[in-house]
């Protein structure tokens, strides 16, 4: 199992926790990894990573499918391959926005996502095999041709050597994007956390998609990497509060954005519907109280240090997932100490 932190990405203003960054690196974490939607970028401050530590990796978790052309964001890990040197670990995770970012951020008709990303991680691939990216797909064509005409230019081959090493990750919110990403990617971004036992239902999905693979895989090669967030607080009752409001919003906003497929998968789908129901009516707090506490206790790790280690041994370590710690980088998280990160570390390598 290999561990990471994760730089917030949702602040007003950009801020890079350069102490914890160093902090982790330090001690043996393993990734570093950015994300993005309408804020901070998910590339610019890896480099800054690399140029900060010593050893550890760097990654995006998620870049967005479509903020940039596949041959551009090929080329910008490979730039990074270069900047971290042979030695340390790169990884392109890649995620598909949704239409509101697509059509309102980046002024881009949204398009499906699952032959976007086929065709996205395609000619990704072929940047990064050093072979032009000419291809015709069902949602990405290159080379551009205007409609009932033929290309003006043929496809390019990227000007600086290409390492094809670097790997490919993905999820999504639909059974559809997850077995798709046993198909055709290198690893798997669980679209909404982890909890213990996640990989049974996380699992036989993934395996439709790798069963569909034209090089065979097996599963314990195949890696996911899931948020795992923590609150360290003496009280319970307000560290379960944090992460009710954040369910109830996002099980009202629906299947399509929403917690509504975890709450499935773990055994409370009968109550999807008051909580909508009551958010939706302005009826906030009844939505959140609507949410046991032990839905919550077990997706995140809450409560005094010792609770929290204790927990993370039990539950979360050696679960079938590589973890992001994350203590402070969700929508309306208070800026949170470093004092969590070596205890975890050092119960995960017990």
């Amino acid at each position: 199992m290999k561990i990471g932190i994760e730089i917030d990405w949702e602040r007003r203003r950009y801020d890079m926790p350069r102490e914890r960054v160093e902090l982790a690196d330090r001690l043996g974490y393993d990734m570093v990894f950015t994300a993005e939607a309408h804020g901070s970028d998910g590339l610019t401050p890896l480099g800054y990573v690399l140029a900060a530590t010593k050893r550890i990796g760097v990654g995006t978790r998620i870049t967005q499918n479509v903020s940039r052309p596949a041959p551009l964001l090929a080329m910008s890990f490979q730039t990074l391959r270069y900047m971290a040197g042979p030695e340390r670990e790169i990884i392109c995770g890649l995620g598909s926005g949704n239409p509101a970012i697509t059509e309102g951020w980046h002024g881009q008709a949204w398009t499906p996502a699952h032959p976007r990303m086929r065709d996205y991680v395609a000619i990704m691939r072929k940047a990064f095999a050093n072979q032009p990216v000419a291809h015709e797909g069902g949602a990405i064509s290159i080379p551009y041709r205007a409609p009932g005409q033929a290309p003006k230019f043929g496809a390019f081959a990227p000007l600086m050597e290409s390492d094809d090493s670097i790997p490919i990750i993905f999820g999504g919110a639909t059974e559809l994007m997850m077995t798709l990403a046993g198909e055709i990617a290198d690893g798997f971004l669980p679209n909404g956390g982890w909890w213990p036992g996640a990989m049974s239902f996380y699992g036989p999905i993934i395996d439709r998609g790798l069963e569909r693979r034209k090089t065979p895989m097996k599963r314990e090669d195949f890696p996911s990497w899931a948020h795992v967030d923590v609150v360290m607080t003496d009280d319970l009752k307000a560290g379960f509060a944090v992460f009710k409001e954040y369910v109830a919003r996002y099980t009202a906003a629906g299947p399509a954005g929403g917690h509504t497929t975890l709450m499935e998968a773990r055994g409370y789908g009968h109550l999807i519907a008051r909580i909508q129901e009551l958010y939706n009516a302005g009826r906030h707090q009844e939505s959140y109280d609507a949410i046991p506490d032990e839905y919550i206790d077990d997706h995140w790790l809450i409560g005094p240090l010792p609770r929290i280690v204790e927990r993370w041994r039990t539950k979360w370590i050696n679960d079938g997932c590589n973890l992001i710690v994350r203590t402070d980088n969700w929508p309306g998280a208070e800026p949170a100490g470093n004092e969590v990160y070596e205890p975890l570390y050092r119960a995960l390598r017990e």
